[in-house]
């Protein structure tokens, strides 16, 4: 039976915070411990992306959308009958899992993808011929121009300045006519960047 798998995130490079948001410690855990304990609330099977332990990214740095379809592709592989994802970043000290069921209620009942107002993460993403033919689209071109940059000898830094199409969360949302929900409380929905960002959002958890 077809089912929804949880995807964390967890390959950017953490370069504003200075250290690896995935190891970072909310309450003894990590934040990758956290992530998965929301995935496992919910009773769910869970896939991570990019950074330590997780699936190497096929397109390194290239975005989120590089992760879900990494992602996409690790199931495809091991032939694990997948219909939706549960996409969520790791770095969400506040996000619950009550904000990710509600999520993955809508989306599992309207059959298409869903997300919280001005929130594109988390996500929940139906895994269709619509939104695979997209990802393969957007990722073969980027593989082209890697292999043509390559040839012409052109650097990686320079490959990555042409980005077409545009590699977009809300573009692909746009086009896969998602459906959006208002969350009750936006503060779950907090990501953290900076160690400042950090040490207001511990002071959220623990309080005085």
């Amino acid at each position: 039976m077809a089912s929804c798998y949880g995807l964390i995130l967890a390959g950017g490079l953490s370069s504003r915070m200075g250290t690896d948001k995935a190891q970072l410690r909310r309450n003894g855990q990590t934040m990758l411990e956290y992530s998965l304990t929301l995935f496992e609330h919910l009773g769910m099977e869970t896939i991570i992306s990019g950074g330590e332990g997780g699936i190497p990214d096929l397109f390194p740095q290239l975005g989120p959308l590089s992760g879900v379809y990494t992602a996409i592709k690790h199931c495809e592989s091991r032939q694990l009958d997948v219909n939706a994802l549960l996409v969520t970043p790791v770095d969400m000290p506040l996000l619950t899992s009550q904000v990710l069921e509600n999520l993955m209620d809508t989306g599992e009942g309207t059959g298409i993808a869903t997300y919280y107002k001005d929130c594109y993460l988390p996500l929940y993403l139906p895994v269709n011929n619509e939104v695979r033919n997209y990802l393969e689209q957007l990722f073969q071109d980027q593989e082209h121009s890697e292999r043509e940059g390559g040839e012409s000898g052109i650097g990686r830094e320079q490959q990555l300045s042409f980005k077409k199409p545009p590699r977009s969360i809300k573009r692909m949302l746009s086009i896969l006519n998602a459906k959006e929900l208002v969350v009750e409380d936006a503060q779950a929905l907090s990501n953290i960047n900076t160690p400042e960002e950090w040490e207001i959002v511990k002071q959220l958890i623990n309080p005085g």
